[in-house]
């Protein structure tokens, strides 16, 4: 097998790995909801529990198809990261959101959940994103 393919599928592997962390550690309390600068403009999320939305988004990190508001509040994430200051479990909801938006947008296999624009700058932004969230270890590894 080439480096290339080994490393998109250790990298799938990985995103699977720490979606499942992660999915596993969140309580689904709705305070990263709550707290999106997001929700306030999003009729069908801020109408809806937050910890119902918190919820369909842990169930996408564990490769389910999650409810439409969780679905919808994905998609909406501008990374402002004021979900991670909120969280009592100090888990980093933002990390999560990006794993979630990957799934959804079928980073891994099957259909898009949510709409994917096509945008050349994707790759280099997802490598941004993991060099704020990654050990030196994991960036020398990864990236």
């Amino acid at each position: 097998m080439s480096p290339g393919p080994r490393r998109a599928a250790d990298l799938a592997a990985h995103i699977r790995a720490e979606s499942a962390r992660l999915a596993e550690a969140c309580t689904a309390c709705g305070a990263c909801v709550r707290a999106c600068p997001m929700v306030p403009g999003i009729p069908s999320v801020a109408e809806a529990d937050a910890g119902t939305v918190a919820a369909g988004m842990r169930d996408v990190l564990r490769g389910g198809e999650g409810i439409q508001e969780a679905l919808t509040w994905i998609a909406a994430c501008t990374r402002s990261a004021l979900c991670t200051d909120a969280c009592p479990e100090r888990i980093d909801p933002a990390f999560m959101m990006r794993l979630a938006s990957m799934r959804a947008r079928g980073a891994l296999g099957g259909p898009p959940r949510v709409p994917v624009k096509d945008d050349p700058n994707w790759s280099a932004r997802v490598k941004a994103f993991a060099r704020m969230t990654l050990t030196k270890e994991e960036q020398a590894q990864w990236l």
